[in-house]
């Protein structure tokens, strides 16, 4: 499987954590005996057909352009996981992030050229300690939680293309 994700690098902390917990589901599923470390700084892991491809952009409005284009201008992924962390501040831009980010993806998952999984990985808190919970590979593990549904859901895409 050849995974590829986008990653906000706003709010980076939460972003690593969400992206080694990614890291660790994808090793344990397809790379367990190899001896590879996360690296955040890394964009590639794998060997042959089993990948994961990093893609970084400044903040989670830009995911959903950097997904266009990794489906414009790559035909090898079998998924597409975006992680990031909009966290709630005393504006409305939260809401208008949150809900432009969100639409996008769908709006994008749904297209009829897409034939791939486009999973949805971007955290939206009410507060920072929220955001460093879910995201630890530790406690609610949202990076691996997603990374499981891109497995999960390469399987169901495969089974309905037979």
């Amino acid at each position: 499987m050849k995974i590829a994700i986008v990653i906000s690098e706003f709010n980076n902390d939460i972003s690593q954590n969400l992206l080694n917990g990614a890291f660790l589901r994808f090793k344990n599923n397809f790379l367990k005996n190899e001896k590879i470390k996360f690296e955040y700084e890394k964009d590639y892991y794998g060997r042959g057909d089993t990948s994961l491809t990093i893609f970084r952009v400044p903040g989670a409005f830009e995911i959903p352009a950097a997904v266009s284009q990794i489906l414009k201008n790559n035909s090898i992924y079998d998924a597409i996981v975006t992680l990031g962390c909009v966290i709630k501040g005393k504006t409305a831009h939260f809401e208008f992030i949150s809900n432009s980010v969100t639409n996008s993806i769908s709006q994008i998952s749904i297209h009829k050229k897409t034939n791939i999984p486009i999973i949805l990985g971007v955290l939206t808190t009410f507060d920072y300690e929220q955001a460093l919970k879910r995201s630890n590979p530790k406690d609610k593990d949202k990076g691996g939680e997603v990374m499981q549904a891109a497995v999960d859901t390469i399987k169901t895409f495969n089974k309905i293309k037979k």
